[in-house]
Formats: structure tokens, C-alpha cells, sequence
């Protein structure tokens, strides 16, 4: 219950005080340690891949439920990949069901900037695995994008993100 409090507390008082354009790179919000370590690592490998044109490739891999291809829902909002992927907020969400239950390492809501991520669980993943470890938090800008998921399975959106970003 308390981590939940200063979770929700925590986000807040980062979406309260952040202003549109003057983020430069993501909250990483309640992850202290290793944890924080292997998310820092894995969003800054994240923004690297990002800033290479075949990985940008892959935002016209998928598309939202209306048909829009998440390239397009970008370039409404008027931004780059890499500027979108500096605007999303990681937060330690290990007690949820999702984390506890579903195996999962990191998981959002379609359209959603926070990104919930499975602490113990990702910084396994991120110190042995750091490529899929970026590649999974660019398949959660994806669903921040829009992208909802089954269909596409989880892992043919981390293989299609793999095969472009990597």
C-alpha cells in the first residue's frame, strides 16, 4: 500500500512540475540501486537506437486500432521518436498483478506515458540481456504510441523492434 502511495505521489509531483519541450530525458521515478542502474541504462540504449533511421522504421510497422500508423500519431504531435521517448515516465510498479503474476518486465496502457516497470525482474534482464532490455522499453513507446497489443503478440512487437533497432 505504501509503495502505491509514493508511487502515485511521485509520478504526480513530476507530471506537476514538468512543462511541454523542457524535459530532456525520462522520469525514471521510485527505482534507487542496481534497479535504477538497469533502467537508466536500458532508456539511454533506448533513445541511442531511436535516433537511427531503420529504427525509426519501426514506427510504420504497427498501427493503432483506427488504422493510424504510430509513425503517423507522431507526427501529429509534432515530435521525434527520440523526443516522445524523453517525455515518458518510469515508475517501479514490482507489487502489481502484472508484475507478480504475468511474468511481465515492463507494461502500459495504450496511449499512456507511464510506463510501469517490474524492477527486480527488468534489472535481471537488463544487466544479461541489455539489447532486449532496449528493446523492450522502445516496444512500450509503442503502445504509448497508441499500439494495443494481441494482436500483435508482446513478443512479435519486442522480434519486429529487435529486427529494426538492433
Amino acid at each position: 500500500m505504501w509503495r502505491t502511495i509514493a508511487m502515485t505521489c511521485g509520478v504526480v509531483s513530476c507530471l506537476a512540475t514538468a512543462t511541454s519541450g523542457s524535459t530532456t530525458a525520462p522520469v525514471i521515478s521510485a527505482m534507487a540501486g542496481t534497479e535504477r542502474f538497469a533502467i537508466e541504462r536500458a532508456v539511454a540504449g533506448a533513445a541511442r537506437r531511436l535516433a537511427e533511421p531503420e529504427c525509426r522504421r519501426v514506427l510504420t510497422d504497427f498501427s493503432d486500432p483506427s488504422g493510424r500508423t504510430l509513425a503517423e500519431n507522431l507526427a501529429a504531435l509534432g515530435k521525434t521518436p527520440v523526443d516522445f521517448f524523453n517525455e515518458l515516465y518510469f515508475v517501479d510498479d514490482r507489487d502489481s498483478t502484472c508484475c507478480r503474476t504475468r511474468r511481465a518486465i515492463a507494461f502500459t496502457a495504450p496511449g499512456h506515458r507511464v510506463i510501469r516497470v517490474c524492477g527486480p525482474r527488468f534489472a535481471a534482464v537488463s544487466m544479461s540481456q541489455g539489447t532486449y532490455a532496449d528493446a523492450i522499453m522502445i516496444h512500450e513507446m509503442l503502445h504509448a504510441l497508441g499500439l494495443g497489443e494481441n494482436p500483435p503478440r508482446s513478443r512479435d512487437i519486442t522480434a519486429r523492434v529487435i529486427a529494426r533497432c538492433s
